[in-house]
């Protein structure tokens, strides 16, 4: 992505070399964790490990877009609410759509702007993730901001 920071990230998980892994991953947020949760998206393939996700502050390391980063922490890092919790896994065609959304994900609309409540937030990320790659996913109820409008 154009104008983002790099940073390397350790991959604890190298797929076969001709397969994409897509992974979803939660954590509770710090001290709402019993309320709400933080998702974010791992690519995994035998060329890299990225991490993807919108962040409260912008820029705050890793390749940015203002609050959209990749590689701001390590794949399954913790956000400080909880442990991470490992939710689905895409493969094949699925995977791929999802990887082409997040390789293009410049075009979210919200980029330069972030609230936590009604959004948008990182959960209104992964939901027009998922709504870009035509993947109906139910994330749950901890992923406030989910249903925030996105034109």
């Amino acid at each position: 992505m154009e104008g983002m920071r790099q940073t390397s990230v350790t991959c604890s998980v190298i797929p076969a070399a001709s397969e994409t892994v897509v992974q979803l991953y939660r954590a509770g947020i710090p001290l709402l964790g019993w309320i709400a949760a933080h998702y974010w998206f791992v690519v995994r393939d035998a060329d890299r490990c990225e991490r993807w996700e919108v962040w409260q502050r912008p820029n705050a390391g890793g390749r940015a877009i203002g609050h959209l980063h990749c590689n701001l922490k390590p794949p399954e890092a913790h956000v400080g609410g909880g442990p991470t919790m490992l939710l689905a896994e895409w493969r094949g065609e699925e995977a791929a759509r999802l990887q082409r959304v997040l390789a293009d994900s410049e075009r979210y609309p919200f980029c330069r702007r972030y609230r936590y409540w009604p959004g948008p937030n990182s959960n209104t990320f992964v939901a027009w993730v998922f709504r870009q790659a035509r993947i109906e996913y139910p994330l749950g109820r901890l992923a406030l901001g989910k249903n925030y409008s996105v034109s």
